[in-house]
């Protein structure tokens, strides 16, 4: 597995905000050194690891974090370390991704999985990827609409959980009501009532949910893999949530392409049927209903004198501007839909 973007948090004393892993538009490549890892060593006894390297500016305690483990025959790993609900969140998102990628998309399978029993700390094992992004071209973009249209209809296929989801849709709206108080939550309810209506015409299903540079790994213009998945694990949700973020975050900022986007959703065009029952108009009442649920998670963790979630707010404000003029883009795009 690549280096993912760098996640560290920037926690407040008055508040539970974490500072974003993706403060920026652009990934930042986790860097390492070397640790001593005595302790991975005895939970992976039988595994001939050479030499371990934490990320320097990984989140969590002393163990927890992200490493890189060299085997004595060369061959890289990439361990995400967590305990608690953190941990129990990724052991869902491994057996996901693995999942998916035993039928054919583009994740990555979990190549083990170990917890410590003493205190739970629960250590994943991927393939290590060398850190790649989006090279800008457009042909990339066409390669991860296809790579995105398989995902979803590969999503589509896994068999029924026993487990109930909630819908993204009610998640957003439990927690707007949470914040009730908030400055945009008239706009919001308005705007979640049409967002209801357009996910009515497409059909329930998971989705990826956090879509945005970091979370997409390419060699070349090739897309390699799609990485974290732990916030597809416990919701329904909708095609229309990934399509939305890919575009608002490799099409339309910081910079908007209309050629971009028609690259994109002609990708997804060629491997999906359902983008023709997609409007313009959907498409954007969903983008501006997440911004505003980004919104939402920055009311209810409120920490204005912390200068990263007043980075956030400034952000997502802008992105909530730019969303009707978006609009006219990816309605031009649409109509000119090369199939």
């Amino acid at each position: 597995m690549s280096a993912p973007v760098n996640r560290y948090k920037m926690m407040t004393s008055e508040s539970n905000f974490s500072a974003p892993a993706h403060p920026g538009y652009d990934p930042i490549p986790l860097r390492f050194a070397p640790v001593d890892g005595e302790w991975l060593f005895k939970i992976f006894a039988n595994l001939p690891v050479a030499k371990v390297e934490k990320a320097v500016d990984g989140s969590g305690s002393a163990e927890a974090g992200y490493y890189r483990v060299t085997l004595a025959d060369g061959r890289l790993l990439f361990a995400k370390v967590k305990s608690g609900e953190r941990a129990a969140r990724e052991r869902k998102a491994a057996e996901l991704s693995s999942q998916l990628n035993r039928l054919g998309a583009a994740t990555l399978a979990a190549e083990r999985t170990e917890t410590r029993q003493e205190d739970g700390l629960s250590v994943f094992l991927y393939p290590w990827i060398e850190p790649a992004f989006y090279d800008e071209s457009l042909k990339g973009l066409a390669n991860m609409g296809t790579s995105l249209a398989m995902l979803h209809s590969t999503m589509r296929s896994l068999p029924q959980s026993n487990t109930p989801r909630k819908h993204l849709f009610d998640i957003w709206e439990g927690r707007l009501l949470l914040a009730h108080k908030a400055d945009h939550t008239e706009d919001y309810l308005r705007l979640l009532s049409a967002a209801g209506d357009a996910f009515a015409r497409t059909p329930s299903q998971i989705a990826h949910n956090d879509i945005h540079r970091g979370n997409v790994i390419f060699k070349g213009s090739e897309v390699v893999a799609f990485i974290d998945f732990e916030d597809a694990v416990e919701t329904l949700s909708s095609p229309l949530i990934d399509i939305a973020a890919s575009l608002e975050r490799f099409c339309l900022s910081p910079t908007p392409s209309e050629a971009r986007v028609r690259a994109l959703l002609t990708g997804y065009a060629t491997a999906s049927d359902g983008i023709h029952q997609t409007s313009a108009s959907q498409i954007t009442q969903v983008g501006q209903c997440r911004c505003y649920h980004a919104l939402t998670v920055l009311e209810l963790s409120k920490a204005p004198e912390n200068p990263a979630w007043q980075d956030e707010r400034k952000k997502f404000l802008a992105l909530l501007d730019k969303w009707p003029q978006w609009g006219e883009i990816i309605d031009g795009a649409l109509r000119g839909l090369l199939i």
